[in-house]
């Protein structure tokens, strides 16, 4: 008798429903003031309530750093105390108190300041923040200019650099930590730039304008970014499709870019593990490692050139709305 499939979707969704809630920003948060969208940082306090709800699969991803949070600390702490020279992360969850972001109406709350020890004392050296990642988004970034790569890593920078201002310190500091191994844990730092701060200054009073005449401010307007934001229907963005756009009721096709979309992280680490095994075998070497052989075929293809011509190529871009 074959088993009836269980389908753990409905419990999931009943879990995380309760914990989708949605909160007034009495401030511009300092988390999201690298937002390139002014309109959506004017919405996350003046129209909190007309975002999206959160889907299961964002709201899981928010409910397991929560869980790894104490963790990790431990794990630091333990790590912290066999370096050469010691490391400590202090004040967590400290918020920010700072007469020039007040001005702005700027808040935030840090993960806590990284302190060494030398020659006996604790020495502060910066501002850190604790980012737990996707495997591959752990091996991509080494450095600054790696923050650049990913929407969600490009508001980092701006985050540290508040921190580090509301703390008069000059250095930030990103600790980030491998999802699939918690001892997998690396830290780059990067300084302030006083001048990439005050373009966030300049955003949060923008802002901050726009809230006192109570008109939005102007938007991306991103055929890309704009799907995916909490406002997007109610921001109701002309994004000017370049092609045909046809609303179709298929639950069919829904069902499987829903499935493809939980599936691509998956598909992400076998494309970059497939790379990182081509890059260690020479192409016609044969050989045999741990419990693996690979053997190689040498073939030849002999084709005739052809008359020019004109081939028509589509590609897709598939990207989730709201």
């Amino acid at each position: 008798m074959t088993p009836t499939p269980i389908d753990l979707r409905p419990g999931i969704a009943a879990v995380l429903k309760p914990l989708k809630k949605r909160y007034p920003a009495h401030v511009n948060r300092i988390s999201a003031l690298d937002d390139p969208c002014l309109r959506r940082l004017y919405y996350m306090r003046h129209d909190w309530e007309q975002a999206e709800e959160t889907d299961d699969g964002l709201q899981g991803i928010f409910q397991t750093g929560n869980i790894l949070e104490p963790v990790i600390e431990r794990i630091i702490s333990e790590i912290g105390a066999s370096c050469v020279p010691p490391i400590r992360i202090v004040g967590t969850q400290m918020a920010t108190r700072d007469d020039l972001l007040e001005k702005y109406q700027i808040g935030g709350t840090i993960d806590g300041l990284l302190q060494t020890q030398i020659d006996g004392q604790w020495l502060t050296a910066g501002v850190l923040d604790t980012k737990t990642m996707s495997p591959n988004t752990f091996r991509a970034i080494d450095g600054y200019a790696d923050l650049s790569r990913y929407p969600w890593t490009r508001k980092y920078r701006g985050q540290l650099m508040l921190y580090a201002l509301a703390h008069n310190l000059e250095s930030c500091f990103i600790l980030m930590v491998n999802k699939t191994n918690l001892y997998d844990i690396k830290i780059t730092s990067f300084p302030v730039d006083m001048a990439y701060c005050e373009g966030l200054l300049s955003k949060a009073q923008q802002v901050n304008e726009a809230l006192e005449f109570g008109e939005p401010p102007e938007g991306i307007e991103d055929p890309d970014a704009c799907p995916k934001c909490p406002w997007f229907s109610f921001c109701a963005p002309d994004l000017k499709p370049s092609g045909n756009l046809e609303i179709i009721d298929n639950d069919e096709l829904a069902a499987v870019l829903d499935r493809l979309e939980e599936l691509s992280p998956a598909a992400e680490e076998i494309a970059d593990l497939e790379k990182q095994r081509d890059a260690m075998l020479t192409k016609g070497q044969d050989v045999a490692c741990g419990g693996w052989m690979v053997l190689w075929n040498r073939s030849e293809q002999h084709r005739k050139a052809q008359a020019e011509h004109i081939v028509e190529v589509w590609r897709k871009k598939i990207s989730k709305m709201g």
